[in-house]
């Protein structure tokens, strides 16, 4: 899946935490984006701020496992 919402989190998100992409990061954000696009969200600029709250969640997993 390649919508624009995955993009524009990772890019944004990038910049705002100063992190480069991690591995699996855009399989597993695009999954969590298409079950929410398919349960009914269609808004892209939610589904970027779903997309930015996901990652940030992620990374936290990530420190935290370090």
């Amino acid at each position: 899946m390649n919508i624009p919402a995955v993009d524009r989190a990772l890019i944004m998100y990038g910049a705002l935490a100063n992190r480069s992409e991690t591995k699996g990061a855009r399989e597993r954000l695009s999954e969590h984006l298409m079950k929410m696009y398919i349960g009914g969200e269609k808004d892209e600029h939610r589904l970027t701020v779903e997309g930015l709250s996901y990652l940030h969640n992620l990374h936290q997993d990530i420190d935290f496992r370090n």
